[in-house]
C-alpha cells in the first residue's frame, strides 16, 4: 500500500511535503510514493491499494467521491490508515 500520492507534475522539491529532508525522502517516503496522473479520488485509492474498489468509496465515504483538479494537499483517514495526497494543475 502506498502512504503517499503524488497527482500530476511536481512543481516543487516532494521532500518539503512528505519527509524531513532529502535523505529522508529518498530512503523511505519515496518508496512508499505513488507517482500518477489519474485525478478522480476513488480510482486513486484504489490504485494506491487503500480499498479494493470504487464502490466501496461511494458507499462507505461518499463525500471522497470527486475530481482532483486543483492544487491542494489532502490527508484521508481509511480505517486505521492514513493517506496524504498532493495535487498539482494540469
Amino acid at each position: 500500500m502506498f502512504e503517499n500520492i503524488v497527482v500530476g507534475k511536481a512543481d516543487m522539491d516532494l521532500f518539503y511535503l512528505f519527509a524531513y529532508d532529502e535523505e529522508d525522502w529518498e530512503k523511505v517516503e519515496k518508496p512508499k510514493t505513488l507517482f500518477t496522473e489519474e485525478r478522480f479520488l476513488p480510482k486513486l485509492l484504489v490504485d494506491a491499494g487503500v480499498t479494493k474498489s470504487n464502490s466501496e468509496v461511494r458507499k462507505n465515504r461518499p463525500e471522497l467521491v470527486c475530481n482532483l483538479d486543483k492544487r491542494d494537499f489532502i490527508k484521508i483517514k481509511w480505517g486505521k490508515k492514513y493517506v496524504f495526497i498532493a495535487v498539482f494543475p494540469e
